[in-house]
């Protein structure tokens, strides 16, 4: 495979996963908590929503300032390349 593919496959799982996480702790949190139904799911997309963005926020610092194998938590340990730039100030995925 391509390295620009595998760049796009790991920035897509990385992105996946923590929504993925978000969503089922954005359940779990909501699950105990009787409420009207219509507000219900407007909690529940709420704290999928907030718990996402912490989730990923959280993994990102830690695996930038205190190690990088902490980016399986986001499903693949490695950046994708296709954020960095060359010496020319290109794109690598390009």
């Amino acid at each position: 495979m391509s390295e620009a593919f595998m760049a796009l496959w790991a920035s897509i799982v990385r992105t996946v996963v923590p929504i993925v996480v978000g969503a089922v702790l954005g359940w779990f949190a909501s699950v105990n908590i009787t409420l009207d139904p219509e507000f219900g799911g407007l909690l529940t997309a709420l704290l999928t929503t907030l718990l996402t963005v912490i989730y990923y926020v959280a993994v990102r610092l830690f695996e930038t300032y205190i190690s990088p194998e902490i980016g399986w938590l986001l499903g693949y340990a490695k950046t994708p390349d296709s954020y960095s730039k060359d010496q020319q100030g290109r794109y690598e995925a390009e």
